[in-house]
């Protein structure tokens, strides 16, 4: 869980920063330390793989020697080691750019571990899946916002709606850009009428993208219902059975 909890703080802050607010003198002193705390339980869980068991013919083997060979013969030891490639080293020459930053994402892996676990052992695996779901989308809704400011102003969309007023505000950009994700992808609303040619290739791409999500929410929410409707149906079946019993 807590190598679950660093990912997804690169994973909303990393296009973030790279899209609204780089990494500045001022604000180097809040983002250096939580980049690397985080870069620090990925190196905790590397630590703990060298001391986590595995299984060989349905027997568990402990022995050190045997877990660290078998660890490093993988290709996630290689992966995890792609995830700390010390990138941020090109700070020095290139400057600030949380992009330096994108392969900390490569650590998705362990976040969906975490959520295959986690729903297979809790109580509530329909609630659980509800909750993935909403995350899910806000983190769609929010990647979305990031591309949609970067878009807009290395193309310099001319549309009223592509604009804010206050030029200085990120805070502003960011609620302004989420605001249209939101409204493209789920499309509510009346979608504004580009002006140039790549608004209109960027408002196309969103619709296509929104009737994807639309079909992949409402498939979703199909399964869990039907997975709701299963459970109840066991559930009577059972008490019927008892019932009889208690009749005989």
């Amino acid at each position: 869980m807590v190598v679950s909890v660093a990912f997804l703080y690169n994973l909303w802050v990393i296009v973030y920063r790279f899209s609204f607010h780089e990494i500045n003198r001022q604000s180097a002193s809040v983002w250096m330390p939580l980049d690397y705390f985080a870069d620090f339980l990925y190196l905790c869980d590397i630590a703990f793989n060298f001391r986590t068991g595995y299984l060989e013919d349905g027997v568990l083997q402990t022995e050190t020697l045997k877990i660290r060979q078998y660890y490093m013969s993988t290709t996630l030891f290689y992966v995890d080691c792609l995830c700390l490639l010390p990138l941020d080293f090109l700070y020095l020459s290139l400057g600030f750019n949380s992009a330096l930053r994108g392969f900390r994402l490569v650590k998705i892996y362990r976040f969906w571990n975490f959520l295959d676990r986690s729903e297979r052992h809790t109580n509530y695996p329909n609630v659980f899946r509800s909750a993935v779901l909403i995350h899910y989308l806000l983190m769609l809704f929010h990647w979305n916002a990031c591309i949609f400011y970067l878009l807009s102003s290395h193309f310099e969309f001319r549309s009223d709606w592509a604009r804010t007023e206050d030029q200085s505000d990120t805070v502003r950009h960011y609620m302004h850009s989420l605001y249209w994700s939101t409204l493209f992808l789920t499309n509510v609303g009346d979608i504004p009428r580009p002006l140039s040619r790549v608004e209109y290739i960027f408002v196309i791409g969103e619709l296509i993208v929104g009737l994807l999500l639309f079909a992949t929410v409402l498939g979703h929410v199909a399964n869990i219902v039907t997975s709701v409707s299963t459970a109840r149906k066991e559930f009577q079946g059972k008490e019927f059975n008892l019932h009889g019993t208690w009749e005989l």
